[in-house]
């Protein structure tokens, strides 16, 4: 729905020193302290006047002979009872004056009246006439007072709700004239210098635009209609948003009376939304900017090793062979012609062909050529071999469906979780048998790294692994958007699991 522009739009509540109620909006009060005391002043003088006049009529009927009716007379004290609000003075009254009526025939004069005692009952009944309906007209009047004072405690109410609401809110009747606003809808619409009460909404902004107008008539017609998030432009040009409800009022005979609109200003909430969206972007961006980072990162990592790796094979490691050679070569012609340094000789032959190894060992750690050149499989038994003869550690491995061709990125991180986890198992924790299983799911392929060894205990919120070598692990994972996860207990063991997708994923980098 749209609303007339906003030409100071607030987001906050306004204050009640900020925005004075305007003088057309109706204040329902009760009786007046002066009010009281003029009721009060007209019920004591009306119980004298009564009191008194029942004194002088008894006098009377004492002082007239039986026969004269004029216990008729005490209906006038009885009648005067009116003017008391209370029901026990017409109750007192009325007992009073039919004991006096009767009192009366007793003291009286004796003087001989046929009918006196049908007079007096007659004066009885009417008496007693005359206090039934005083008595019944008092308790209607109570039943009317005590819902006129609930109509405007409930009408204080309701207007004590709509002024100080804490959204726009406006009701208006069936011809869109205001009956009543709330401070906010006088303070957001720059009405406070105006009266508003029984002014026709359209003639205070004729600029409404016809779809509101549309949705005025659809409450009318008895819909609720309520809106979100509605954008306009302000008065000024900015942006303005407002969410807002059109609700119809109905009457005691169940017909619509009119409508109730209420309006907030969310432009405030709007421009941090916006603001924080694009705050989640740029992190968003950030993330994977870093995640690309990390990825080269690696790459360049595995790149690096790999040159090592050749340049020790082709460079260091053929010259320390050669150098092999002919220090044994020299050994041999030495002890041939008995000179005494051929055992040093030979000594040194032996300790350069072990360095030899150590290097070439240490190219085949740093990049295994059989990923390349004969696959994942492969190089995973021949670490695992290589690990249970240098350390002495039974280990059993299990492989499952394993494809022959496996992309270089993916073979490389398993592999390298593989190393990782053989080392830190070989450190850390004291095992007597490991189980490594190598399978291959529907698009994916995992590994599972099992040790008995002392284990851990984790904590309970899933907190990222702590030691470096897991963080690695968990970082080469990330990168080929796989899972990685360590399952561990004191005493019991650890598993170590990741598992990377081999669809979808790309090798080329």
């Amino acid at each position: 729905m749209e609303l007339p522009s906003l030409p100071n739009p607030t987001t906050a509540f306004p204050s009640d020193a900020a925005v004075d109620p305007p003088a057309s909006i109706p204040s329902f009060r009760g009786e007046t302290k002066s009010e009281k005391g003029k009721g009060n002043y007209r019920a004591l003088s009306s119980w004298l006047i009564s009191a008194g006049l029942v004194g002088a009529l008894f006098v009377i009927d004492l002082l007239s002979p039986l026969g004269y009716v004029v216990c008729m007379l005490y209906a006038l004290p009885v009648l005067l009872t009116r003017l008391i609000p209370d029901l026990r003075s017409t109750l007192i009254m009325a007992g009073a004056t039919v004991s006096l009526t009767w009192v009366g025939a007793v003291l009286s004069p004796d003087a001989i009246a046929r009918h006196d005692s049908t007079n007096r009952a007659l004066a009885t009944a009417l008496l007693v006439g005359i206090s039934w309906i005083l008595v019944t007209q008092k308790q209607s009047t109570r039943h009317v007072q005590a819902a006129q004072q609930a109509m405007r405690e409930s009408e204080e109410r309701l207007r004590l709700f709509i002024e100080h609401a804490p959204v726009a809110l406006a009701m208006f009747d069936r011809d869109m004239r205001y009956l009543a606003v709330s401070r906010r809808w006088i303070a957001d619409y720059g009405l406070s210098d105006r009266d508003v009460i029984d002014h026709r909404h359209y003639e205070l902004f004729p600029d409404v635009p016809d779809r509101w107008k549309d949705v005025h008539r659809r409450g009318l017609a008895g819909e609720i209609v309520r809106e979100g998030e509605d954008r306009f432009e302000g008065a000024d040009g900015s942006e303005q948003w407002l969410c807002w409800e059109v609700r119809p009022w109905q009457t005691g005979d169940g017909r619509v009376g009119g409508i109730i609109i209420f309006t907030e200003n969310i432009s405030e909430r709007k421009r941090a939304e916006k603001v924080l969206l694009k705050n989640q972007k740029t992190l968003s961006n950030q993330q994977a900017q870093l995640q690309e980072l990390t990825t080269k990162l690696l790459w360049a990592q595995e790149q690096e090793r790999k040159r090592i790796a050749r340049d020790l094979h082709d460079d260091f490691t053929q010259q320390l062979a050669a150098l092999t050679i002919d220090l044994q070569r020299l050994s041999l012609q030495t002890s041939e012609s008995g000179a005494s340094y051929s055992s040093l000789l030979g000594q040194m032959g032996k300790k350069t062909e072990q360095l030899t190894t150590e290097l070439q060992r240490l190219a085949h750690q740093l990049h295994p050529s059989l990923l390349e050149h004969v696959g994942l499989e492969a190089a995973i038994r021949e670490c695992v071999d290589e690990f249970s003869t240098r350390t002495g550690l039974p280990t059993e491995i299990i492989v499952r469906e394993v494809p022959a061709a496996i992309p270089l990125a993916q073979a490389t991180c398993l592999y390298r979780i593989l190393q990782e986890s053989l080392q830190n198992v070989k450190k850390h924790a004291e095992a007597t048998n490991i189980l490594v299983r190598l399978l291959c799911t529907r698009n994916g392929l995992g590994i599972c790294i099992h040790d008995d060894g002392r284990g851990f205990d984790q904590p309970e919120d899933a907190a990222p692994p702590k030691g470096l070598g897991l963080t690695s692990m968990a970082e080469r994972v990330k990168t080929l958007r796989g899972t990685f996860h360590v399952k561990s207990k004191a005493g019991i063991g650890t598993e170590i699991h990741a598992w990377v997708p081999l669809a979808e994923v790309s090798s080329d980098r």
